[in-house]
């Protein structure tokens, strides 16, 4: 993992005083029970005072998402299967990658086509809003944390290479200050957290 953020060097790692930013690994995800302990979820980062949180969780059979009082959700199928959400007794087909609003209150019950997974942002309704999207990055392109609270970058294809290092299938980048320039072709899901006005 590389991180950059304010002008000394720590393990390793450099840090540099306009940005606060860093490369995740797949493989250094944690790994967490659902609060309902129906599912798991690979945490990938949480913000101060879990403000925010990015994670993907594993779906591999029917179970029933936890509820959270006060908090707005976006779930993004990455795996190889589309899910069905069912609020309500109205089950809603969610394709594989169309990011997917609702309230973090209505814990629908989720079948899944096949094994799959989720990426999932969920955010504090009152203090904080968040947006998804599906891009293709093709030569340059720049993830800016610009007035976001955070902005994070999950690639689902390809490699794509910074001076924090590589990043490929898995691996996320967190820019919460500053901005990071990266090259490569990739088809990556961009999540922004952003502060209520």
């Amino acid at each position: 993992m590389s991180i950059s953020t304010v002008g000394t060097i720590i393990e390793g790692e450099t840090l540099l005083a306009d940005r606060t930013a860093r490369i995740i690994p797949c493989a250094d995800r944690r790994i967490t029970r659902w609060a309902n302990g129906l599912g798991s979820t690979a945490e990938i980062a949480t913000g101060a005072d879990s403000r925010w949180r990015f994670s993907v969780a594993s779906l591999e059979a029917n179970s029933t998402f936890s509820s959270f009082f006060g908090v707005d959700r976006i779930f993004t199928v990455i795996g190889p299967y589309p899910v069905s959400l069912d609020f309500d007794a109205s089950p809603t087909v969610i394709p594989r990658l169309s990011p997917t609003s609702f309230a973090g209150e209505s814990g629908p019950d989720c079948i899944a086509a096949g094994p799959t997974e989720a990426f999932n942002v969920m955010v504090e309704r009152s203090s904080t809003a968040a947006a998804v999207e599906i891009m293709d990055i093709d030569l340059l392109f720049e993830l800016n944390a610009a007035e976001r609270v955070a902005v994070l970058m999950l690639v689902l294809d390809g490699r794509l290479s910074t001076d924090l290092g590589t990043a490929g299938p898995g691996d996320c980048l967190l820019v919460e200050r500053g901005a990071v320039t990266m090259s490569g072709h990739a088809l990556i899901l961009k999540a922004e957290i952003l502060d209520r006005q």
